[in-house]
Formats: C-alpha cells, sequence, structure tokens
C-alpha cells in the first residue's frame, strides 16, 4: 500500500476528486438497533414466555403459560367480524375487508392452529410454530394483497426472523392476541387479518398507500430506498449476506495493513504512536469506554501523529446532518477538506465505523447488520467502487471488515490493549490509504476542464483502437452490496456505459454479444468496446477463507422478497428459498476454504450502442405499444437468428430507440448477462433467472426456461406498465385517483409457490384478468383488448370447467407460432390509434 499523503486528488464515486472529499460514515452507536420486539425480563410465574410491561390485551387476571392453557373468554366481534374493543385490534377498512371475503385463508391455517392449542410450553418449538404462523399469513394471497401498503410482509417477515433468532429475547407476549383468534374455533379471517394488523401497529393509526413507481429489482435489499426502515433494511440484508459472511480470514491484516510496503513516514508513524501504549494497554483509552470518550481518544491520537495525513475523522450529531438521507452516522472517515462543513453524503464515504460502549456476542448479528446499512449506502452512492472498508469498535475490541460484491469478511474481533501493533496499523491504514488499496474505482478518469470536471473511461472497440468516453448522465445503479452492481451512464454520442460485475460459471455478455454482431441479430444493442478490470479473486488473492460465519438463525426460509433464490436445477423445485438472484446460495456447513466458499465475479466496462430511454418512460400508448412490439420482434431475432435466449424480460431491459439509429426498431433488448445460447447446459452460476414480477409461471416453479416463457413475460411487462407506471407517467384522467393497492403486488410477494399459483389465478380467470386491467387508467383501455388476445394465444382459452387447465408449457414446432400472432396483434391495435 502506498502513501497517499502527497497525492493533490483522492479517488471517491468511482471518479477523481480535485477538491477534497465529504465522507459521512454509517452512524451507527447513536442509532440503535430497535429490536422489533420489545425487550424482556423473565416472569417468575411464566418459564415459558417474557413479559416486557403488561401488555394491554393479557388476561387481567393471569398469566398465560401456553395458549392451549386460556381460560379467558374470547373477545366479542363485531358485526363487520372484527374483534370488539376489549381486545383493541385493528379495524379493517371496506377495501380490506373485500380483499379478506375474495381471498379467504381456507385451510392454509390448520396445521398450525392444531400446534398452537397442543404445544409443549417447556421447550423452544414454539417459537417455530409462531414462526409458522407469520410464514403462512405473509405468504398467502390475501397477505400478499393486504400487507403491501408500509411495507407489511416484509415487516412480518423480519419480526419472524426475529422470534427464530431471539430464543432469549423475543418477547411472545407480542403474539397472543394474533394466537388468540387464531386457535378460536368461532373465529373468521377478517378477525384474524384484524389481529394482524394489531401486531403491526400496535400504536399508529393506518397509514395511506404508497404509489405504485418503481420496477423491481433483483436482489433482496436492492429494491429498498432511504424510506425503508432499519428493520426491513437490515431484514433484507441478513438474508443477503447470512451464508456469504467470512470472520477470521487468514492473512487479512498482512495482506491491506502491511507495514513493508507503506513508506518510510507512514513506518515512523506506527514507531511514534506506539509510545502511547505502556505494555499492557493504551494508556489514553477512556476507563469507561463511552462513545464520546472514546471518539475523543481517536481524533486526540489523530491530531497528535496524523495531523497531516489525507484521510480524516469525523463525527456526526444528528441524523439531519445527512439531509434527506436516513441515518446518523457517528464516527466515520473522509478526506481532510480546509472547509467548516456540518452536513455530509455517502458518496463521498471512505470508511464506514461503528462504535460500541461494550462488547457483546450476543450483538454480534445486530451489530454486524447495522454497519452492512452503511456498507449499503455507501455502495448506493459510489456504484462503482470496487469494496469498502469498515470496522467495528465495541469496547476494546475491534473488528475489521471488507464488503465486496460477493460478501463480506473481516480480521476476527481482537483487543486492541493486547494487539496494540494491530490497532496501530489499522489506524495509520485507515488514515493513509491510496485510492487502489481502499478499493475506490480507478479505473475512471476524472479530469478538471475549465470550471467543470468531466468523467473518462478508455477501452478497447471492437476494431482493437482504442477510444476515451465521458461518461454523463447516470442512467441505472442498484443498491444492494451482494449483486451485479449494474450501472450505466450515457456518453452523449449514442452510446451507453455500462459497469457490472458478472457470474464467469455462464458465457459473458461480450461472446454472447459477439455472436449477435456474427449472426445479424437486430434489434438488440450491440458491443461498442470492452475492458475487463477486476475479479473478486484477484481483489481476494493471498486471503484464506475458513467456513462461513454461522448466524444464530441459519434457516434458509422462504421470504416475501421480490427477488428470488438461488437454483442450480429444476429438480429443486420445492429448495429453500430467499438469496438473492445474485447472491451465493450455499450454506456455512456446505461452504469450504478459499475461493469455492464464494461466488466469483468479474467487474468489466462495456460500451453499448444505440442509446434510449427505458420503456417505464413511455409517454403515449403508441410509443409504449410500438416499443414494446419491436421489443418482441427484437427477441425473435435473438432467438431465432442469434440462438441466445435472454431470460430477463422487464421493463430495464427494454429501451425505447430511435429508428434512425436502431435498424428501424422503435424498440430494443438490452442486457444479456442472464442470456444462455440455446443447447447450452445448466451454468453453474448459482442463480435462477429473472426478475420475479415478470417470471413465467414455469419459471416460477423451476422448469426449463424456453422462448415462450420470455414471451409471457412480455405479457407481465405490458400489463405492470399500464397498471403501475402509466399513473406516473400522466396517463390517469381528471377524476381518476391512483389506486391505493395495487393488485400486482401478489406477483412479487410470498414464496415462489405461492408468487405461481397467483399468477396462474389471474390468467385462469376472466374475471380476475378483469380486475387487474380495471387498475388501468381509461385512458389505456385500448390496450386491455391487447391484453386478452395475447392471453390467448400464449394460455389458450378460458374454461369454465374446473378440470380444465390453462396451457403453461412451450408447444413444440416452430416459435413463430406464437411470435407471429402476438406481433399482428400489437400491430392491430396500433393501427386503430
Amino acid at each position: 500500500m502506498q502513501s497517499s499523503f502527497n497525492k493533490a486528488s483522492v479517488k471517491s464515486s468511482g471518479v477523481f476528486r480535485a477538491t477534497a472529499i465529504k465522507i459521512p460514515i454509517a452512524g451507527f452507536s447513536a442509532l440503535k438497533i430497535r429490536p422489533i420486539l420489545s425487550s424482556p425480563v423473565h416472569s417468575p410465574g411464566n418459564p415459558g414466555f417474557r413479559t416486557h410491561a403488561r401488555n394491554p390485551w393479557s388476561p387481567s387476571d393471569q398469566q398465560i403459560a401456553g395458549f392451549s392453557t386460556l381460560k379467558t373468554p374470547n373477545p366479542p366481534l363485531n358485526s363487520s367480524g372484527n374483534p370488539g374493543s376489549k381486545t383493541q385490534l385493528w379495524p379493517l377498512s371496506e377495501q380490506q375487508q373485500k380483499i379478506v371475503a375474495k381471498r379467504p385463508l381456507g385451510d392454509t391455517l390448520d396445521s398450525i392452529r392444531k400446534k398452537l392449542r397442543n404445544f409443549n410450553e417447556a421447550d423452544e418449538t414454539h417459537r417455530e410454530y409462531i414462526a409458522d404462523l407469520l410464514q403462512a399469513l405473509s405468504g398467502s394471497s390475501a397477505g400478499c394483497e393486504l400487507l403491501i401498503p408500509d411495507n407489511g410482509i416484509t415487516r412480518l417477515l423480519c419480526m419472524r426472523m426475529e422470534v427464530l433468532d431471539g430464543k432469549k429475547t423475543a418477547n411472545l407476549d407480542l403474539f397472543r392476541p394474533l394466537v388468540r383468534v387464531v386457535v378460536d374455533d368461532n373465529t373468521n379471517d377478517k378477525a384474524i387479518w384484524a389481529a394482524v394488523f394489531s401486531l403491526l401497529n400496535p400504536l399508529t393509526p393506518p397509514t395511506s398507500s404508497p404509489t405504485y413507481t418503481e420496477t423491481p429489482g433483483k436482489t433482496s435489499s436492492n429494491w429498498l430506498d432511504d424510506s425503508a426502515t432499519r428493520e426491513i433494511v437490515e431484514g433484507e440484508l441478513f438474508v443477503e449476506l447470512k451464508n456469504c459472511t467470512f470472520r477470521k480470514v487468514g492473512g487479512f491484516i498482512d495482506k491491506l495493513f502491511n507495514p513493508e510496503s507503506w513508506s518510510d513516514e507512514q513506518k515512523a508513524i506506527v514507531g511514534k504512536i506506539m509510545t502511547e501504549h505502556n505494555g499492557a494497554e493504551w494508556t489514553g483509552f477512556p476507563a469507561t469506554a463511552d462513545e464520546k470518550l472514546v471518539r475523543d481518544w481517536l481524533c486526540s491520537l489523530e491530531e497528535r501523529f496524523l495531523a497531516n495525513a489525507p484521510y480524516k475523522l469525523y463525527t456526526t450529531a444528528s441524523a439531519s446532518q445527512f439531509g434527506n438521507q436516513k441515518g446518523q452516522v457517528d464516527i466515520f472517515i473522509q478526506a481532510r477538506t480546509t472547509e467548516v462543513t456540518t452536513t455530509f453524503d455517502f458518496k463521498d464515504i471512505l470508511v464506514v465505523g461503528e462504535h460500541k460502549k461494550l462488547y457483546s456476542s450476543g450483538r454480534f448479528k445486530a451489530d454486524f447488520l447495522q454497519l452492512a446499512r452503511y456498507v449499503r449506502s455507501v455502495f448506493a452512492a459510489q456504484p462503482t467502487r470496487r469494496f469498502v472498508h469498515a470496522f467495528s469498535l465495541c469496547g476494546s475490541q475491534m473488528e475489521m471488515w471488507i464488503f465486496d460484491r460477493a460478501g463480506a469478511y473481516s480480521s476476527g474481533p481482537f483487543d486492541i490493549h493486547k494487539s496494540p501493533d494491530m490497532f496501530a496499523r489499522a489506524f495509520i491504514g485507515y488514515l493513509t490509504m491510496d485510492p487502489d488499496a481502499m478499493g475506490l474505482d480507478v479505473f475512471t478518469e476524472r479530469v478538471i476542464e475549465g470550471n467543470n470536471q468531466h468523467n473518462y473511461v478508455t477501452l478497447n472497440d471492437t476494431s482493437g483502437k482504442q477510444r476515451r468516453f465521458r461518461l454523463q448522465r447516470q442512467l441505472c445503479k442498484q443498491n444492494a452490496i451482494m449483486c451485479r452492481g449494474t450501472t450505466c451512464y450515457t456518453t452523449g454520442e449514442n452510446e451507453v456505459v455500462k459497469f457490472a460485475w458478472a457470474s464467469p460459471k455462464q458465457r459473458s455478455e461480450v461472446e454472447l454479444l459477439t455472436q449477435v454482431k456474427e449472426r445479424g441479430v437486430k434489434g438488440v444493442a450491440g458491443m461498442v468496446a470492452y475492458h475487463r478490470i477486476t475479479t473478486i479473486a484477484e481483489i481476494r488473492k493471498g486471503l484464506h477463507f475458513p467456513k462461513a460465519h454461522r448466524f444464530r438463525d441459519d434457516s434458509s426460509s422462504t421470504s416475501t422478497s421480490t427477488k428470488t433464490s438461488g437454483s442450480k436445477s429444476k429438480a429443486t423445485s420445492g429448495s429453500k428459498r430467499k438469496a438473492t438472484l445474485d447472491a451465493t446460495a450455499n450454506s456455512a456447513s456446505e461452504s469450504t476454504p478459499n475461493e469455492d466458499a464464494w461466488e466469483q465475479r468479474v467487474c468489466s466496462c462495456l460500451v453499448l450502442s444505440p442509446a434510449g430511454h427505458v420503456i417505464s418512460r413511455f409517454s403515449t400508448i403508441k410509443q409504449l405499444l410500438e416499443s414494446m412490439r419491436d421489443a418482441i420482434k427484437a427477441h425473435r431475432s435473438l432467438y431465432i437468428t442469434g440462438d441466445i435466449l435472454h431470460r430477463d424480460i422487464s421493463p430495464n431491459n427494454i429501451i425505447m430507440t430511435d429508428p434512425k439509429s436502431a435498424d428501424g426498431f422503435k424498440g430494443n433488448l438490452i442486457d444479456l448477462d442472464m442470456a444462455k445460447v440455446r443447447g447450452d447446459g445448466p451454468s453453474g452460476a448459482r442463480q435462477i433467472t429473472g426478475t420475479v414480477q415478470f417470471m413465467a409461471i414455469e419459471v416460477l416453479r423451476q422448469v426449463d426456461h424456453t422462448y415462450r416463457h420470455d414471451l409471457e413475460s412480455f405479457l407481465y411487462v405490458l400489463i405492470w406498465l399500464c397498471a403501475r407506471q402509466s399513473w406516473s407517467n400522466g396517463f390517469s384522467g381528471k377524476d381518476e385517483q391512483t389506486p391505493g393497492t395495487s393488485l400486482l403486488d401478489r406477483w412479487g410477494n410470498g414464496n415462489l409457490k405461492h408468487i405461481a399459483l397467483n399468477k396462474k389465478g389471474d390468467m385462469s380467470s376472466q374475471d380476475t384478468l378483469g380486475d387487474l386491467m380495471d387498475q388501468f387508467p381509461e385512458s389505456l383501455d385500448p390496450v386491455k383488448p391487447l391484453c386478452l388476445r395475447i392471453r390467448k394465444i400464449l394460455f389458450g382459452p378460458y374454461h369454465q370447467e374446473e378440470e380444465k387447465r390453462i396451457f403453461l408449457g412451450t408447444p413444440e414446432g416452430d416459435p413463430d407460432q406464437l411470435y407471429r400472432p402476438i406481433i399482428e396483434a400489437y400491430d392491430e391495435v396500433i393501427g386503430k390509434l
């Protein structure tokens, strides 16, 4: 690692900055994690449960030892089916009652109800029963529709994880009202859902439903923005990182903080700072590791020994110092600046730090996820960054971390008093690292031209000639940690620069685009230039990985994220879910040391042409339909002429183009990262392909992907754009209001089986598909017959007889038997506009 002391510029956010960088770190200690379940105390009369204050729903004259022993009479239900005032349960709105009536629970809870009545309070299995109850409710068809506002499904599943994880900390009294209603023989669905809403909203009134404008992403935390609560984000991050977190990695300190590679100035500082250690402890370290006192001690070391370092420690006093970004960052490292500022931004952060007064091994998961949440914000603000440094200091226990696109790994915890040299190397290293060792984007060049600064990348084009491209407007990025990190910029020359971390276990996009060009495929963005930047293996070279860290909750249970889990073949149809599309799927027990323990990724920069706007920005019906039709034509050319199946049809991968620069196509397909050459076997990458909301029913059931499945995805995209995106694009009439709850939420919440059933139900009945299309603005009525016609082409006619099923498979023979009528259907509707 080279000294940065004399460098005039520092890289951040993937670009060089000539001026000093402001880097707010993740405010951790001041932003205490609030457990979803209240903090418990022991109850002498109740070993099976732990209570907090007296629960307002608990019986007044007796302590419940188990739900089966409850003798308090069940509270009366009012005429609407909601519990009466004695139970203080949440009143269902008229719309919610209609949903409950339309989507009954049926026998969904029968087996769980029996367990809850008869469980043995002396063992811990009752936690599993409650977790099963929360899982069943969140995955039900009614739950998928009722719980979307305010992220109800994810909140319910975060509670579920808390129940499973907190065997000695979770307060199960919170679930008494819900269980009481569920086990009652005379209960009904309205009462059960009222109890669910009471659990989710114990003190607050109902909130208004959100607007639906976003296009889903693929990774578990990618779809969450800054408005998501801490518990929701951390719950998704746990799923993302749980199988890809490694502690006590061999060689961590020596590779990343090795004084032998330091400058003489840095080595001299090591000797000076070690004079502060008396052989037993750091002399200035406070006897009580209060957060402010420890921060003052760290700042004192910095001022005395590293006053001229390029980076500096900073702290914040309140969350408002991050403007509109959520969270307070109380200790962090950023570039030194002479400017006095009280506001910060994650785009400038260099090292994330977390401080706690005391060290507790039982808090590791919570502290780790808190740290990960801020690392996620760094990656979101600096999407081309290669990796992010982080550390925790709890009491005198320090642990150093690196997060990259394949997970997280650490030095393991160490006591700074007993290992003073490790602390000194870490402290000096963090404040003096060069941009490469810091994990910044050293590929992008930053140039100051007059009063403006511009960012450039230099690559070889397809003819071998070196070309320089200026990055302008950012088109897209991903918010997750473990993902492909796809980030795109325009160049101003009808080109797009794309950064991504792809799996090498399948054909690269470069190979596929080369085949596209050689075979004369039309309607697919072509490759202009390419450069391979680095790999996860190169970043982690020289390190020795143990088995993955096993968190307390090591179950890979079904969840409600809008993303899918890894799967190796169609044979694993019933396999456990909830890793992300792009995340490693192997469990701790299966992982082996070093590279086999994590998913290898290759970071590259690719320039594509033509540029265009994502289809979600359509402004007229004709523009929407012409772009969709031509994208289907492009898919046909890719599949029939190019022998390539796309396998990831979504609004993000369809762009509206100028036909003058796109071979006459008004819609193009982009992103072949998930594509597959016809005839290739399984890729070996730990993933299934697609974006859940747009996945075909059989793909959700993990049947081999075919061209017909992609055509089914095109139909889902069309319905999605009309029912959701159109409201944000100005298609609503003067007196029309955005639907409070989108029926399409059931396409993205629940496990794969439930989502497949929901889609099948929507495609099987003209009434249910009609309900979806009722959420189109009136101005999009001309699109409804098109949706019905395409649905008939793909699934066959509607059947009144229940024993007749819709067609889900792929017909044998010429693919044009499906492409042709679908394209003709588009042409017919476009011709009438």
